[in-house]
């Protein structure tokens, strides 16, 4: 490739615009593996005077920090018990740790903060606290650490569990496990360490976001003899450079919301003339794909290649992942000058361990003289929704320090040596071209991503936000405005009842949704077959309607498929006895559910209440019991979730057990009926079997278009 780039339409960095703060790094260095970053994080502690700043989306209190025989600083490698002896060795030393108040979805991937050690072991220089100063649906995405207001970290980098790898990726490391001691897939991101004014100018957003969530002022260093160094073990990459650093906000009570970073990206985009590279864990935004678009439909536009992550969890798979299949076949198809490559990062090794990487990084390079590199994903949620921070570092002429992040990042993908991957770039015009020769030589490799979905429905479902809306979404967000009602407050007639739509569009989709997640990921558990052979067992058993109870009791606690039970119970056991034991079964899970979230659910009582708890009641009051009908006929998440959200969510206990039941009993009831009915037709095919069948499925369309034309 060329040494030189020819400026096309240089980036400002505009306070209030596309950036938060202009500002300076001395030293900064680009790290670009766990390995590197927790050894780092280690170090940046050991070398703290008087306090630590810490921001968080999630962090583990048991991940081991130290996996390597040749590391040893003398303190403990368990991360709660290191920040304990630190502290301990320290006694001026103040630790401070705002970490997101996350929702529900994530209860079984996160420690639940009230019952950690950080809570039981006393130490009154430790200060944790959960921020909730968000909307609800969204979260505090941003990580940062800063040291003395003098080093910070910024970037993908949590310190928590599943994050831990080497720059090898080896497809099989037994040193990365999860704290629970299992493996996981190779992973990849990138953070900044840096020294100077933008250290302190990070501090300054640890100290508003402190104070936004606690209502209290954080401390701050005045003056001190000496710098802080880069930690050792992290080389100087780059310095005495200007830095922007762009923010996302949605609204929330008084706060303004921020778009600095989706403004970034798109002046990035529309400025680049020779190449935009790009890593990201997902890529669902639609506006920042239109200005993908845009650039490959001219004729000399810039070379753009994405590497993704190929599969992420199972929800994401079905939501963001069905946005980036969709976006990227709009890409490809928008790609008339054969400018557009979409990767995902492969590795092997010699006894045919293979793996794809998990990309977590959330990194921009534009023709050798921009770097971005933060938290945000490519999502609605990243640019509208989420509190995110990026950095962006950006110069009228090339850098030579872009070009050799570039470098690095290519030896890591393919695990070879940067020189040859520098003599690559020297034989190939383009990226494109050094990727391709690079794979032919290695079995680590960038993979091609495949693009598109064959389902009209499905396509036509991404081309909405509603897989990943620009606004805040969650099941309490959804339950609470279920609740409240389907008023809205204006003269624009029009204006209200699309609201409602599309309010009720996303309730549906976001029900079916989940059920589909849930069964699928108890698909390999519990089938029909599977089922209906256990409950043969207990046909002629005394203990039959116990059992039959039980196991729908236990079905609703763990998300299993209630459908899968209805039917198989059905077809083995009869309708009745199926409908009565399915109803009570179910109907006694919610209210064991709804006593746990109404005991536990404390801080879910504050994101949804607080001010509002008293209009709440009333609400709640005038039709709570119609709309727990109506989440129950049109589920906003799983049946376990719905319950835990509704117990702590302050609801009547009687309005909900009564309009769970009215709600409940048409479905189960419609399930078991249709089963019944076409068991009849099919072992007993006749036309007065086959017109029950039929009058019975035109029974429930008829209500089914009911209830949609009632929410339109």
């Amino acid at each position: 490739m060329p040494d030189n780039v020819e400026s096309y339409n240089n980036v400002t960095l505009k306070e209030g615009e596309n950036c938060w703060r202009r500002s300076h790094i001395r030293d900064g260095a680009f790290i670009l593996s766990g390995q590197e970053f927790f050894r780092a994080f280690r170090r940046a502690l050991l070398q703290a005077e008087r306090y630590v700043y810490i921001l968080a989306w999630d962090l583990s209190e048991s991940i081991e920090l130290v996996r390597d025989d040749d590391f040893d600083d003398g303190h403990p490698t368990q991360m709660n018990d290191f920040v304990f002896s630190v502290l301990e060795s320290k006694p001026e030393l103040e630790i401070y740790i705002l970490l997101w108040d996350y929702s529900l979805v994530y209860l079984t991937e996160r420690e639940w903060l009230p019952f950690t050690k950080w809570r039981e072991r006393e130490q009154p220089r430790l200060h944790l606290k959960a921020d909730d100063a968000i909307n609800i649906g969204a979260s505090h995405h941003q990580k940062v650490i800063v040291v003395d207001d003098k080093l910070a970290f910024c970037g993908g980098f949590d310190l928590s569990a599943w994050r831990w790898d080497t720059k090898e990726h080896l497809p099989h490391d037994p040193r990365r496990t999860h704290p629970g001691g299992e493996l996981y897939q190779p992973y990849h991101d990138i953070h900044v360490a840096l020294t100077g004014k933008a250290a302190q100018d990070l501090g300054d957003l640890c100290v508003d976001r402190w104070l936004r969530a606690t209502g209290d002022n954080l401390p701050r260093q005045t003056s001190r003899d000496k710098d802080i160094p880069l930690p050792k073990g992290i080389h100087r990459d780059f310095g005495d450079i200007e830095v922007g650093i762009a923010l996302t906000y949605s609204a929330y009570k008084s706060y303004q919301p921020v778009y600095q970073i989706e403004r970034m990206y798109l002046d990035v985009i529309k400025s680049s003339r020779q190449y935009i590279y790009i890593e990201n864990q997902y890529l669902s935004s639609h506006t920042i794909t239109n200005a993908l678009i845009e650039r490959l439909r001219e004729t000399d536009g810039p070379e753009i290649i994405l590497v993704l992550t190929k599969k992420t969890g199972w929800l994401e798979e079905k939501t963001l992942g069905l946005l980036r299949d969709r976006l990227l076949e709009k890409l490809v198809k928008a790609d008339k000058y054969g400018h557009f490559f979409a990767f995902y990062p492969h590795v092997e090794d010699d006894s045919g361990n293979e793996s794809q990487v998990y990309v977590h990084a959330k990194l921009l390079l534009a023709d050798d003289r921009t770097v971005v590199v933060g938290s945000a994903n490519l999502s609605n949620r990243s640019m509208k929704v989420d509190s995110e921070v990026d950095l962006i570092l950006n110069h009228e002429k090339p850098l030579d320090e872009v070009k050799q992040l570039l470098y690095r990042l290519f030896s890591i993908h393919f695990n070879c040596s940067q020189k040859e991957v520098i003599r690559s770039f020297a034989s190939e015009d383009t990226l494109h071209g050094v990727i391709k020769n690079l794979c032919e030589k290695h079995l680590h490799s960038l993979r091609k991503l495949e693009t598109g979905t064959d389902s009209p429905l499905l396509r036509k479902l991404a081309a909405t936000q509603l897989l990943d809306p620009g606004e805040p979404i969650s099941p309490a967000h959804w339950m609470r405005e279920a609740i409240r009602g389907s008023e809205i407050e204006s003269d624009d007639t029009s204006k209200s009842n699309k609201h409602s739509y599309i309010k009720w569009t996303v309730i549906l989709f976001i029900g079916l949704l989940m059920a589909w997640g849930f069964n699928t990921l108890w698909s390999d558990i519990l089938n029909k077959e599977t089922v209906m052979t256990f409950l043969e067992n207990f046909r002629s058993s005394p203990f039959m309607i116990p059992i039959i109870f039980g196991l729908f009791l236990a079905a609703a606690l763990v998300a299993a498929p209630i459908n899968i039970l209805l039917v198989a119970s059905t077809v083995a056991i009869g309708p009745w006895t199926t409908f009565a034991c399915g109803l009570t079964g179910s109907l006694f899970s919610a209210v064991i559910a709804f006593y746990a979230g109404h005991r536990f659910g404390k801080p879910l009582i504050k994101k949804i209440a607080k001010k509002q708890l008293k209009k709440l009641s009333r609400q709640v009051s005038k039709r709570g019991i119609l709309s727990v009908v109506m989440i129950r006929l049109v589920p906003i998440a799983p049946f376990v979730i719905v319950n835990l959200v509704a117990g702590s969510s302050g609801i009547n206990f009687t309005t909900f057990f009564f309009g769970s039941i009215l709600g409940m009993v048409p479905g189960m009831f419609g399930v078991v009926w249709v089963t019944y009915t076409a068991q009849s037709a099919f072992t007993n095919p006749q036309w007065q079997t086959w017109l029950i069948l039929g009058c019975s499925l035109a029974v429930i369309g008829v209500v089914l278009y009911l209830l949609r034309q009632k929410f339109k």
